[in-house]
């Protein structure tokens, strides 16, 4: 058994069905539980990363939980979740025959299972007591490998013990899928095998380097990424969010060019297509990775903004879109826009005008904490880069009180609170912000701080002030690099 993560009703349960008109019976599951004493048991089922309930059952009188209704269920590995613990057993729900008896002992859930009606689920649990035969042989190879360390010869042995292993279970596998093609005990076996690499030649980087590509090129070989059903198990949504966010280099751009990839394909299933689009903008759109925020952006403007993506309400449309017409042009590697702002004395200075090797554009507060904290760390800085082409670009983001008001008292007094004199910073100031900076920078909050290059090109940004001399320290390594 496995304990349950998340469960909540769904407020939506209308997935889209491809189902015809004349679609057969629904479904009836009945479920008997040896040494289960509760009186209710729930139905839930996998979707993604997540698990959620669908229905309730309560103990009928011939001690059956019976669920069961007029509609078929969406095909793949559903749950029955036990109160109070919430710990479940799976089932399998296959398009069709989805009539069937569950009997087993809670205290022994795998071994003493049994269905009545259900080919793929008497499939499925020989495939778990076959895994269970040799589970503790292999989790015991492990512990010794573990305590062999620094003897290779011991080390070795044991690996090939497990590979001996791995080759019976793959053997059973792949048995497995012949002999029950197009079942879904099999789609979902076959999903779980790993492609086995060959043998490559040559030195270790050039082996490390063509066995790297041979895995991207078949990494999804055994695993149907449009079948539906796969999508209601735990194996489509792992399978696919590890491939994007950490086998695929973890730059932008080339996460870009895997996410068009993988939706292309996608498209084929409208339900796997619409999840992995949700999933992927949401979590690049809270990922807290330097530049990530170019994979939000090319998601809403490609899919999104674009009309593929028609299930979007227009109000989510419209905030999508706009987020993404903000960030854009402050994304890593794009021109900083230009803005003028004003020094105490009122003269003006835009930013293009800046000539440094790199300019640390500083957007702080008065009244912000946040910056309070900052300031040593800005201060330290300043002060350590100064004769080395560096200069910080300082704009304080008070607004003037009335139309009149020219001078921000608040601004002056707090630099000089912090330490930010004027051999140190460009002090600036924007009383009516006629720069627009704020919807330019997509300064919401303060501090943020973005560091430049000689052309003006973002090469950081959205990082905190103690880590701006680490930062600086590796992109003037990195530039020297370049230049060799």
């Amino acid at each position: 058994m496995k304990r349950i993560f998340a469960l909540s009703f769904l407020a939506i349960l209308s997935l889209s069905s491809s189902f015809a008109n004349n679609e057969p019976p629904g479904f009836k599951i009945r479920v008997k539980l040896e040494n289960y004493p509760e009186k209710e048991l729930l139905l839930g089922f996998h979707y993604g990363e997540k698990q959620y309930v669908k229905d309730t059952a309560v103990l009928g009188a011939d001690g059956y939980f019976t669920f069961q209704a007029d509609t078929l269920l969406l095909p793949g590995i559903y749950l029955l979740v036990m109160k109070p613990s919430n710990s479940f057993l799976q089932v399998l729900i296959p398009e069709k025959d989805q009539d069937f008896i569950v009997t087993t002992d809670v205290n022994d859930v795998v071994n003493k299972m049994k269905f009545k009606g259900s080919q793929d689920n008497d499939v499925f649990y020989d495939y778990l007591r076959f895994l269970g035969k040799y589970r503790p042989e292999a989790d015991s190879l492990r512990a010794k490998m573990n305590r062999s360390k620094g003897n290779p010869a011991d080390s070795l042995k044991y690996t090939k013990e497990l590979e001996g292993l791995d080759k019976i279970v793959k053997k059973y596998q792949f048995e497995l899928v012949e002999k029950n093609p197009g079942t879904l005990a099999a789609r979902i076996t076959k999903a779980s095998i790993e492609p086995e690499v060959p043998t490559f030649s040559g030195d270790e980087k050039e082996v490390a380097k063509l066995r790297y590509y041979w895995v991207r090129a078949h990494y999804f070989d055994h695993v149907d990424i449009t079948d539906a059903a796969l999508l209601r198990s735990p194996v489509l949504h792992p399978k696919i969010n590890d491939y994007i966010t950490k086998f695929i280099p973890q730059h932008p751009d080339s996460v870009n060019v895997a996410m068009d990839d993988l939706f292309e394909r996608l498209k084929k299933s409208p339900d796997n297509y619409k999840y992995f689009l949700v999933h992927f903008l949401n979590f690049y759109a809270k990922s807290q990775i330097v530049g990530f925020d170019a994979c939000y952006v090319h998601i809403a403007q490609k899919y999104y903004c674009s009309g593929l993506a028609p299930w979007t309400k227009k109000e989510d449309l419209e905030k999508i879109c706009d987020n993404a017409r903000r960030l854009e042009p402050i994304l890593i590697g794009k021109t900083a826009p230009n803005i003028i702002v004003s020094d105490r004395n009122n003269k003006q200075h835009a930013l293009w005008d800046v000539d440094a090797d790199y300019t640390v554009l500083f957007f702080w507060a008065p009244d912000c904490g946040h910056c309070k904290k900052a300031a040593p760390h800005m201060v330290e800085f300043a002060q350590k880069f100064k004769d080395r082409g560096v200069k910080v670009f300082a704009v304080c983001t008070a607004t003037a009180k009335t139309p009149e008001e020219k001078d921000l008292p608040d601004c002056w007094k707090g630099m000089e609170e912090k330490g930010f004199t004027d051999d140190l910073f460009m002090n600036l100031t924007d009383p009516f912000i006629r720069s627009r900076y704020k919807a330019l920078y997509d300064v919401q909050t303060t501090p943020q701080i973005f560091v430049l290059n000689r052309e003006h090109k973002i090469l950081m940004k959205r990082i905190g002030a103690e880590q701006l001399i680490k930062v600086m320290e590796e992109l003037m390594q990195f530039e020297a690099a370049k230049k060799k």
